[in-house]
């Protein structure tokens, strides 16, 4: 079996429960960049607030990020709260083909069954684009049996083209977003070498470790109501992560590049996570890819939220990118 321990840098451990309560945590994986730490601080928080009083425990694979986001990220122990973070080296990689518009710190949900302590049983691993909205008590309360995972299926148009690509049964094909793993059958059939391999081969996959993980685990996952992994596409100025919750959202997704974190794409739901979390004073960038384009779409977003006068100043830097840009 792969050594994975040889990508691990450091591991620090935050124990915010010192008490000899022997109630059973929960263990929740997260995997991200310093690109990501923000959204996965404010997903942490969002968690711990929608879940007070379980006794929680984050393990945290990190790459490259800051030490100022790794103390905000160290203010969210409490005395139910602990956090192990596991420092990734450079060591780690992917096939440059399957690297090209993901991170590699999205394939790290793929080793950390490895590294996990082999006490732990039961592990939930949550996107750092997502969002909890609700308890989490259904949810590790769902008993997969000899399932290897337990996820939601993905959207119709996924469905079809993947479907068809790795000829899995129609509507078999899962969501990576959210996955709760059964760690003892996981690594009984040895899933992260055989994903590593995959990766690894040169095969350019449109979604790298979804897709691997959809062709390894083909008849044994447990299928989850979509409650626990909303996908959530956001337009300026939008609400939608609200009518999610009106219909009973566990997690929102927020996929594609349209991320509530940007301002142009911020909503009073994420908003509410951000201020009570660590990143309360972060300024927040206008877009993943600033252009004149979006430069005027906030203006005019602006203008709908009757903010005349900055519409005006992010009107006129629009026409400063639009008039001087190479």
């Amino acid at each position: 079996m792969i050594d994975v321990t040889k990508f691990i840098e450091d591991k620090k451990t935050i124990i915010g429960n010192e008490s000899n309560d022997t109630d059973t945590q929960w263990h929740i994986l997260l995997c991200f960049d310093d690109n990501y730490a923000l959204p996965a601080g404010v997903n942490m928080y969002s968690i711990i607030s929608n879940n007070p009083n379980k006794k929680l425990h984050f393990h945290l694979f990190m790459q490259n990020v800051s030490n100022d986001n790794k103390c905000k990220i160290e203010q969210l122990s409490s005395n139910h709260v602990s956090i192990t973070q596991y420092y990734l080296n450079d060591k780690f990689k992917i096939h440059a083909n399957n690297t090209k518009y993901f991170p590699i710190s999205a394939c790290l949900r793929i080793i950390a069954p490895l590294v996990i302590p082999k006490e732990v049983t039961k592990l939930l691993y949550v996107d750092s684009d997502t969002l909890c909205l609700a308890s989490l008590d259904e949810l590790f309360s769902v008993n997969i049996g000899d399932k290897i995972i337990a996820a939601v299926p993905d959207v119709e148009n996924t469905q079809n083209s993947q479907c068809k690509k790795f000829q899995i049964e129609y509507g078999s094909y899962f969501n990576s977003g959210v996955l709760l793993y059964n760690l003892k059958k996981w690594n009984e059939a040895n899933i992260t070498e055989k994903a590593l391999k995959l990766l690894n081969e040169g095969i350019a996959y449109k979604f790298p470790d979804q897709d691997v993980l959809n062709i390894l685990l083909s008849n044994n996952i447990y299928y989850l109501p979509t409650k626990y992994n909303c996908l959530t596409l956001l337009s300026v100025g939008g609400y939608e992560d609200q009518q999610k919750a009106e219909t009973g959202a566990v997690f929102i997704h927020y996929t594609s590049g349209s991320k509530p974190w940007f301002k142009l794409y911020l909503t009073s739901t994420y908003q509410k996570f951000i201020d009570g979390s660590p990143w309360y004073q972060a300024k927040l960038a206008l877009a993943n890819n600033l252009s004149p384009s979006t430069t005027r779409r906030y203006a005019k977003f602006l203008i709908t939220q009757r903010k005349y006068i900055c519409a005006f100043l992010y009107y006129l830097l629009y026409l400063k990118h639009k008039l001087f840009k190479k």
